[in-house]
This record gives structure tokens, sequence and C-alpha cells, in this order.
């Protein structure tokens, strides 16, 4: 009888030990990064060339990230503007935090916007910063942001970073000549991967890398122009009685979305940034705001796997027998 219930128990722990073999040889990843460098806003009179230098202008700044691992979160916030006088003159202007969810098996440092890659473990992670910004320090305005997921066993993770929306390079000003131009130019270098990488057991993952950015310019709260550029050209609304020109270099609002089977995607990984620019003219006297929002974040899921599910079953229901057999057997011999 002892011998029957060791190799039962052999059979249970064999089980197990397959089901984990399993799941540490699959991979599902996704990662989404974006730094925009050498930001600069400018306001010429359209009537005398000059530069418009007295724009009074006001600003409020926002960044926050999360990364969320099977249920469990962490997530940072912060903000400040030229009302509270509480950005820092020195890089960075505005920072949190890194997110690293827990129960991550790797860790994503502060201020580090890499893309750590595939294949390190199962985490979720995220961070975001303001770097520079031409209101505050008289530089060129830079931001950064990345959000990155894997899973090596089953389960869901999720990560995103935010330079958000109504509250990111803010600026009201008024426009006291008849007609003025505006011009804004960036550099941009989005990277950005999904990959589902299955090896049996594992029958099914799913990952997705998404990456949004949208520039607003808005006259007393009325939206004049929405940019969101995607390479083509065809992402720009521009208001009756402006003219509006935008030059691309890419496309900063994708989606790559893989599985449920083994499949990989990937934009812009490893290049160089590129040239961006917008002009508008005819802009009349009148309070304008622009807002720059921009977000990167992933979603990774795994399912288990039905083999080893059964496998695990099976054993659990051979000891189950085993069990009732040998209290069967007990009572008989008393």
């Amino acid at each position: 009888m002892k011998l029957k219930k060791t190799s039962l128990a052999t059979a249970l722990v064999a089980a197990l030990a397959m089901g984990a073999a399993g799941q540490a040889s699959a991979s599902v990843y996704a990662g989404s990064s974006l730094d925009v460098s050498n930001l600069v806003i400018g306001f010429v009179n359209q009537n005398t060339g000059a530069v418009i230098t007295n724009l009074s202008p006001n600003f409020t700044f926002n960044v926050e990230d999360s990364a969320t691992l099977n249920g469990s979160t962490q997530a940072f916030a912060a903000s400040c503007s030229s009302l509270l006088g509480n950005c820092s003159a020195v890089s960075p202007v505005l920072a949190v935090n890194a997110a690293n969810a827990p129960g991550s098996s790797l860790t994503r440092a502060n201020n580090d916007y890499t893309l750590l890659g595939q294949g390190n473990g199962t985490y979720a992670n995220s961070n975001a910063e303001i770097t520079t910004a031409q209101l505050v320090n008289g530089f060129p305005s830079e931001s950064q942001q990345v959000a990155e997921a894997e899973l090596l066993v089953s389960g869901a993770g999720q990560a995103s970073s935010n330079i958000q929306s109504n509250t990111t390079w803010t600026f009201d000003f008024v426009i006291d000549t008849n007609t003025a131009l505006m011009s804004l130019s960036f550099v941009a270098n989005p990277e950005m991967k999904a990959d589902v990488s299955l090896i049996p057991p594992y029958t099914s993952g799913l990952a997705q890398a998404n990456l949004t950015t949208n520039f607003t310019l808005s006259r007393e709260g009325v939206p004049l122009i929405v940019w969101s550029p995607n390479g083509a050209g065809t992402g720009l609304l521009c208001g009756f009685g402006l003219t509006c020109n935008a030059a691309e270099g890419e496309s900063l609002n994708i989606t790559l979305g893989v599985g449920p089977e083994s499949e990989s995607a990937q934009h812009s990984l490893g290049t160089a940034g590129t040239n961006f620019s917008l002009i508008a003219q005819g802009l009349t006297e009148g309070r304008y705001s622009l807002t720059l929002a921009a977000l990167t974040s992933v979603n990774v899921t795994q399912v288990p796997e039905p083999g080893t599910l059964v496998l695990l079953g099976g054993a659990l229901a051979a000891l189950g027998v085993g069990g009732l057999r040998r209290r069967r057997e007990e009572k008989v011999a008393a």
C-alpha cells in the first residue's frame, strides 16, 4: 500500500513539474516607448514678420504611470504649473517613480526609458517624465515615456504611461495682431514591439502595444486644429479660415496586436527619431490653448494550457481513487 501511495504522489509531482516546465518555455511580450525632443513652439505676426513675444502663457504639466500584473497594481502621478510655480528649473522638469507591478520578476529603474526586452521574466512596468520645457527653463521641450510587460506563465499584465491631454504642454496666450502664424516642430522616436512565442503545451496568447499622440489648438475652448500624426498626412483637421501644413516622419498613432498563435510585429524598433512640423496661418485675436496628449500602453494575456490541466486533473483523480480504495481495504481488514 505504501508503494501505491508513493507512486500516486510521484505522479502528481510529475504533473506539476511538467506544467511548470511548459509555462517557462513560452513568452507573451509587448513594449511601447516614445521620446519627443527638440519641441519648439513659436508665433509670428503675419503682417510684419516679427516674432510675437508678449504672449504671457500659463501652463500645466501632468505625468502618470501605472503597471498591473494579475490584478495587482502600482501607479504614480505628478503635476506642476506656472500658477503654483512648482516645476523644476533643472532636468527633469517633472517626473514620477517607475511603476513596477507587484510580483514582477524584473524591476525598471527610475528614469530608464529603454525597452528592457523579451525573455527577461514575468513583469509589467512603466515610467514617464517631462525632461525639459521651453516655458520653464528656456530649452526645447522633451518628454520620455515607456510601458512594457511580459508573461512567461499564465496570467495577464498591463502597463501605461501618460503625458496627458488638456494638461500637458498647455499654453494660453492672446494674439493682439490682425493675423498670426503658429509654428511647431519636434523630433519623435517611437519604438514598439508585440510578440507571442508559444511552445507546447502553451496554446494561446495575446499581445498588444499602443501609441497615441495628439495636438489640439483651441480658441476660447473651441478646437480649431487637431493633429494626430499617422505618417500618411491624413490625421490633420484644420478649422475654417485657417491654412495648415504638416510634415510627418512616421506614424505616432499605432496599435500592434498579435496572437492568439505565435506571431510578432514591431514598429520603428532600433531606429533613429524623425522630424515633425506643423504650421498654421490665419490665427486672429483671441485666447488660445495648445495641448499635447501622448499615451503608451501595453496589454498581454497568456491562457492556461489545456494539456497541462488535463494531466494535472488526471493525477489528482488518480490520487483520489487511490485514497478511496485504500480506505475500503482498511474497512474490510477491520
